[in-house]
C-alpha cells in the first residue's frame, strides 16, 4: 500500500490573529462613532446580518479588519 498525501486545493492557511487588532464592545463604538448598545444589537443572532463577533464567556470582542470587512459588505444596506 501506498502512503498519499493528501493536499487541500485552494484552501489558504488561516492567518494568525494580530491581538492588538482585538477591541472591545465600547472601543468599537467609540471607532464607529456610535453607542454601545447599537453596536450590541448589531451582534445579536436575531440581526439580519450580525457584526462579526467572538464571545469570549460573557465578554464580545472584535477583530477590527473583520468589523471592516463586514461593514465594506453592508454599507449600502441602509441599517448601517
Amino acid at each position: 500500500m501506498q502512503n498519499k498525501k493528501v493536499i487541500a486545493v485552494g484552501t489558504p492557511a488561516p492567518q494568525p490573529i494580530d491581538p492588538t487588532q482585538i477591541l472591545t464592545l465600547a472601543e468599537v463604538a467609540q471607532r464607529l462613532k456610535t453607542s454601545n448598545r447599537w453596536v450590541y444589537e448589531k451582534t445579536r443572532r436575531r440581526c439580519p446580518a450580525p457584526l462579526p463577533v467572538m464571545r469570549i464567556g460573557r465578554y464580545c470582542r472584535f477583530y477590527w479588519p473583520a468589523v471592516c470587512a463586514w461593514l465594506l459588505t453592508h454599507s449600502n444596506e441602509g441599517g448601517v
